[in-house]
């Protein structure tokens, strides 16, 4: 048994052109992923190739899991002087640790390696037929991981790697023949660049979510990534006490603080509900209402403009620089002709009334005349508008329904019509000019 332990800078030019040209597959862990080593290899520094080794030789290291989860991934460094063959191994093993350096029990055989000169050989399946590999080990169990080398090797054509830094005892084996299991320490002058991936997948358990309630059956990443705390492994809702979550507390004028609620109100100030914050709310906002008549109000709460079924226009806006929208409204023509529309605009147009707003052109009982059109005469039959007095508002409306003599005034003028011949004329005039008493205090 010959052994060749070669140290030389220039095969970090090797490894380092290798690693560019894409031989070296580091892969892209999942978060749930750890790479298990003993060596101190990170940035392709100084190694030395360790050759020698006859077939049915192995090498390899004992690697400590730091997790409950499985072994995926096999990892094992392989470099050559020159552009070498690939070296086709026998097997790859994974044993439990029995007694340093005897290996106890193979969990896993990985039939037939290929393993190629110039970076990290990556082993996911266990044979030509694909079956990945998935070998599960407990937090802090130690196993043994070896190569069964299938030909001799030197550093010319190719062999493992080890670093630089000096061998940890008990961390390395050479199954030499003759001489069976050894401490490879006793021969190396570093630790050998064997690796495994492990997949620390953490069981599923409690989450409180950011709202207090607590979620029973969560992976931890979901529980983060919805904003909660994750309980731990295997926890249950039963016995956990979820924290209560804060949200905006106002205090008068308009300061605000994220609390707890209970806190929020043993401090007299006013809770927000949950899932509110501070940066996401106004506190007592007040401003400009727009009511359903088109007037305005100002220094109005949304709660109390919401009760006046208005429409609130902003924390500190004032009426005088709101536009509010002005209702619609039927405009009844003198003639019948009702179109809905807003008061400015009704007013603009002859012979025409605006009866309020809210009100329409529907014509319920079909008598031709919408509804909202019909009139009422006030006593005397002067009082056009029913506001008990007579005066330039009724004189307003009578001016728009005079007609001339035998002509049909319409029937929306029967209250101008007082002498009841169907026309508005300079008869219906004097009789009003008579009863005309200018403005009066109203209807009792």
């Amino acid at each position: 048994m010959s052994r060749f332990d070669t140290r030389r800078s220039d095969w970090l030019v090797v490894f380092a052109l290798a690693w560019m040209m894409g031989l070296i597959a580091v892969p892209i862990a999942w978060a749930q992923e750890v790479v298990v080593q003993n060596d101190s290899v990170t940035d392709f520094g100084d190694v030395g190739i360790v050759g020698g080794f006859v077939t049915g030789e192995e090498g390899g290291a004992w690697l400590t899991s730091p997790c409950n989860g499985a072994i995926i991934e096999v990892q094992i460094l392989w470099l050559a002087a020159l552009p070498g063959v690939p070296h086709l191994g026998n097997n790859i093993w994974i044993r439990e640790a029995g007694a340093f350096p005897v290996p106890g029990a193979v969990m896993q055989q990985l039939e037939g390696p290929v393993l190629q000169a110039g970076g990290l050989n990556l082993f996911r399946t266990v044979d030509e037929f694909g079956a990945e590999l998935n070998v599960p080990v407990l937090e802090n169990q130690t196993f043994s991981l070896t190569l069964e080398f299938g030909e001799a090797t030197d550093p010319i054509t190719g062999s493992v790697v080890r670093d630089i830094d000096g061998c940890q005892s008990g961390k390395n084996v050479l199954f030499a023949t003759p001489g069976g299991w050894l401490d490879f320490c006793l021969v190396l002058a570093g630790d050998l660049v064997f690796r495994a991936v492990i997949d620390c997948t953490v069981p599923p358990g409690a989450c409180c979510r950011s709202d207090g309630v607590c979620v029973d059956d969560v992976e931890p990443d979901a529980c983060t990534d919805a904003g909660g705390e994750f309980q731990g492994s295997d926890s249950v809702c039963d016995d956990i006490t979820c924290p209560e979550p804060l949200q905006a507390c106002c205090f008068p004028p308009h300061d605000c603080l994220n609390l707890q609620s209970s806190i929020c109100i043993g401090a007299t100030g006013f809770p927000q509900g949950p899932g509110t914050r501070c940066d996401l709310i106004e506190c007592f906002p007040a401003g400009a209402c727009c009511l359903p008549d088109g007037s305005c109000l100002d220094g109005v709460t949304p709660e109390q403009c919401d009760q006046l079924a208005g429409s609130f226009q902003g924390n500190e806006t004032t009426c005088a620089g709101v536009e509010c929208p002005q209702p619609l409204g039927a405009c009844c023509k003198s003639n019948g002709f009702c179109l809905e529309m807003i008061e400015t605009d009704c007013d603009v147009i002859p012979n025409s009334r605006w009866p309020g707003p809210a009100t329409d052109c529907e014509d319920v009982d079909q008598d031709g005349i919408a509804d909202a059109c019909m009139v009422t005469c006030g006593d005397p039959s002067q009082d056009v508008d029913g506001d008990c007095d007579v005066d330039l508002d009724d004189y307003d409306q009578f001016m728009g329904c005079i007609s001339q003599p035998s002509e049909d005034a319409g029937p929306l003028c029967i209250c101008a019509d007082i002498d009841g011949d169907g026309d508005v004329d300079l008869h219906d005039y004097f009789e009003f000019a008579n009863s005309f008493t200018g403005a009066g205090p109203g209807c009792p």
